[in-house]
């Protein structure tokens, strides 16, 4: 059974207001939709159009035309790279021997420790006798109270007065004796001829008793002589006693003057005195070091070489005198030994020196290198870069501890070669430039039909005036100031030790000297051995950048003014010469 439905009269719809919809189910608003319209297509539309404004506005570029090739021989050698060549020089052009540059320090070259040689009290003691002080040899240092030695050399002095006048009266008894013995003689005699008397008378005569009375006289008077001769023996030998106790006393009277004298302490050599360790009437021992002073005449240089330094120093044109040691001795060698002072830059004082020998033998264990031993004669004179005597005033001489530079001038009796710094390539790589004008030659390969055909493809535009301007610069290539040829690669380049270039000061002063550094401008170079013959003197390197080629050969042009030189020498060259050390002058940058 249906029921008719009955709406209340307050739920019509006249009666409530509309229901308020809910944010997730409210339609969008007019806002939004325009700020979506207006940048989903009306920005990227004005971005666009904007874009196709710009590119109209600039125009198109063409690409520029490649000038016409230039086929002619000139135009080849134009195409050819650039570079730069030096010329290598002989040692014997030169005249300069390798210089090989380790590192020193200067220690004395004798060094003497004055001790005291007889124990006393220390009564006088120099002005001089300080630290630092420079003596000359035998000056009065310091004197050791004398009197017990003076004492000595009066009671030795005395006793060999008394041995001497004991020795006068040995000879004087040694006479006496000699008298006796000669009264003795003619004793025997008389006593000899009173015998034969006797005998020789007729029987009878004389009886028996008369004769053993004359023999027993005879014997008597010999027996005399006998005790006179053993008299004269023994002061003999007593005389000879007498003379070594003279000599003895005479033994210890010189001992007694030598300690008499030495209670003067003296400067055994002339030298700087660095240390005294005694003061006045202060006791010292015999043996207790009382001064000690550096010898100045001379000094040496202690500094060590490597193993390959030491090839070179051998391996010399001069040999050891003494063939015995030959293996144990180096031979001498000129150096030059430079201070440059602290604290003033360029300014460098040297002194000629020698290499004389090893300081000891066998490798330090630390360091791995020979420790030899260098040796100035005159400390005090100073030289220029090449050895020759200069005079200054006011210049330092060679002490103990200072840090020098040792250049050792060698004459090697091997090839080598000196190479400019800009020349040597990563990996001890040189490389060589050959002239030859082959590299400048047509390849018979290209046909006339298709030369004409590149000869359309590259046919130029009109130029512009950026063009003109480039041709006017190309205009400018003078093939007479180059020339074609070709780089090879040359190997087993051995740097040795690299070269000083050095100028006098301003003030024309030779001893001291502006010094560019081993390893700066444009003069740097290095003494190389070379495996290659034909990097010789008079070859040509590449001193210039050139990248591309490792191995091989190059097409190249060299700037003429790194070609000047004795031409006729370097083509009349042999191909196997053996190489020379060679010094180059840098080259003008191309």
């Amino acid at each position: 059974m249906n029921h008719p439905q009955i709406t209340p009269a307050n739920d019509s719809p006249a009666t409530h207001p509309p229901e308020t919809p809910s944010p997730e189910t409210a339609p969008p608003k007019k806002s939004s939709l325009a700020n979506g319209f207006l940048f989903n297509f009306v920005i990227p539309i004005a971005l666009l159009v904007g874009a196709g404004l710009l590119v109209v506005m600039l125009g198109t570029v063409e690409p520029a035309n490649r000038p016409a090739m230039d086929t002619t021989r000139d135009g080849r050698l134009k195409a050819l790279a650039p570079v730069r060549v030096e010329r290598l020089q002989s040692l014997q052009q030169t005249g300069q021997p390798l210089r090989l540059q380790v590192d020193g320090t200067v220690v004395p070259y004798r060094e003497a420790n004055v001790a005291a040689e007889v124990a006393g009290r220390i009564v006088y003691k120099a002005d001089e006798c300080e630290a630092g002080t420079y003596v000359k040899a035998g000056q009065l240092l310091m004197k050791i109270d004398a009197t017990d030695y003076e004492l000595d050399v009066d009671r030795l002095t005395r006793r060999k007065e008394q041995d001497y006048q004991a020795i006068r009266e040995a000879d004087q008894e040694m006479t006496n004796a000699k008298r006796s013995i000669d009264v003795a003689k003619q004793d025997v005699a008389l006593q000899q001829k009173e015998v034969d008397r006797q005998k020789a008378m007729p029987a009878g005569y004389a009886s028996r008793a008369e004769i053993d009375q004359a023999n027993r006289g005879l014997l008597a008077a010999k027996q005399q002589l006998v005790n006179y001769e053993n008299q004269l023996d023994l002061l003999a030998q007593k005389r000879i006693r007498l003379e070594a106790s003279q000599r003895l006393a005479d033994t210890e009277l010189r001992g007694a003057q030598t300690n008499l004298a030495r209670t003067e302490i003296r400067a055994p050599i002339e030298g700087v005195i660095v240390s005294e360790e005694a003061d006045l009437n202060t006791f010292v021992a015999r043996g207790a070091t009382l001064v000690v002073i550096d010898d100045t005449s001379k000094v040496d240089v202690s500094s060590s070489l490597r193993m390959d330094q030491l090839y070179w120093v051998l391996n010399q044109r001069r040999e050891s005198v003494d063939t015995a040691s030959r293996n144990y001795d180096l031979p001498e060698t000129s150096a030059i030994i430079e201070y440059e002072m602290s604290g003033r830059d360029n300014i460098i004082y040297r002194w000629n020196g020698k290499l004389l020998s090893y300081n000891g033998i066998g490798l330090d264990p630390v360091t791995r290198t020979v420790p030899v031993r260098v040796v100035v004669d005159n400390p005090q004179q100073l030289v220029d870069e090449n050895g020759d005597p200069v005079s200054r005033t006011g210049a330092p001489a060679l002490v103990r501890g200072m840090y020098v530079r040792v250049k050792l001038l060698i004459e090697p009796s091997s090839s080598l070669v000196v190479i400019p710094a800009k020349a040597l390539q990563p990996g001890n790589r040189v490389f060589q430039f050959l002239p030859d004008p082959s590299v400048l030659e047509t390849p018979d390969t290209v046909s006339p039909a298709s030369a004409d055909q590149e000869e359309q493809v590259i046919a130029p535009a009109p130029k512009s005036d950026a063009d003109e301007t480039s041709a006017m610069v190309l205009d400018a290539f003078d093939p007479s100031k180059w020339e074609a040829g070709k780089v090879v690669v040359r190997t087993s380049v051995v740097p040795i030790d690299s070269l000083m270039i050095e100028s006098s000061s301003a003030d024309g002063d030779e001893t001291i000297a502006e010094r560019t550094s081993a390893f700066e401008g444009a003069n740097r170079l290095w003494v190389c051995e070379v495996q290659d013959p034909s990097l010789a003197g008079g070859a040509f390197v590449v001193v210039s950048p050139l990248g591309g080629i490792d191995d091989g050969s190059m097409p190249v042009r060299a700037d003429r003014s790194g070609l000047t030189g004795d031409d006729d020498a370097m083509m009349n060259q042999p191909k196997n010469q053996p190489t020379v050390a060679a010094h180059s002058a840098g080259g003008e940058g191309a």
